[in-house]
């Protein structure tokens, strides 16, 4: 049996649309923090989601004497590549969760560390005291680092009804629940302060 063509156009869009339907949902907000200092130094993640996630490599840079991005979110069993982009001699080091230090590199050299361990690490140079970055291993990859206005948006999110975690290296928050439907969207703004 042969199907109209404009029959079978319909029959192609309910399907995407259904498709659609079935994407993961979408977390946003924006974050305040006082005092306002702090704000730059917030990260937004879910605390469990069912799932295989396969490991992945992402980068922090050593560039103009700071840790680029500053903040890093990361799923359990990730690894970092460090680069340094200085014209200087770096070191990257954690005293947190599997501490380790990447010994001292050269500008355009590089180091890899994987993490194994949930948990915040800071980031540290000896030879640079001032410098100082964080990296976030969850066991999920459905978090991130708020924007220098504090909005953050987490993507893809199977539905479900999650907790909803905030780090910041200095304010204290309070876990919030959240209840995601496939395709949705939801919005959770958050407050933070001493």
């Amino acid at each position: 049996m042969r199907i109209p063509v404009a029959i079978a156009s319909l029959l192609v869009l309910a399907a995407t649309r259904a498709v659609a339907g079935d994407a993961g949902a979408t977390l946003s907000g924006k974050v305040e923090a006082t005092p306002p200092k702090y704000l730059a130094e917030t990260i937004i993640y879910l605390e469990s989601v069912p799932g295989t996630y396969p490991p992945r490599t992402h980068q922090m840079d050593q560039q103009g004497m700071k840790f680029v991005p500053r903040l890093l979110t990361i799923t359990q069993g990730d690894s970092i590549r460090f680069t340094n982009h200085d014209g200087v001699a770096h070191n990257v080091y954690s005293p947190d969760g599997e501490t380790y230090n990447l010994g001292s590199f050269r500008g355009g050299e590089e180091r890899l560390q994987t993490f194994t361990s949930p948990g915040v690490y800071a980031q540290l140079c000896s030879i640079h005291p001032e410098m100082q970055g964080y990296v976030l291993v969850s066991q999920n990859p459905y978090g991130t680092a708020v924007d220098a206005q504090g909005h953050y948006e987490i993507r893809g999110i199977p539905p479900g009804t999650y907790q909803v975690k905030v780090w910041n290296s200095h304010l204290p928050a309070a876990t919030r629940s959240v209840t995601l439907a496939a395709g949705g969207s939801a919005t959770l703004d958050v407050q933070l302060h001493r």
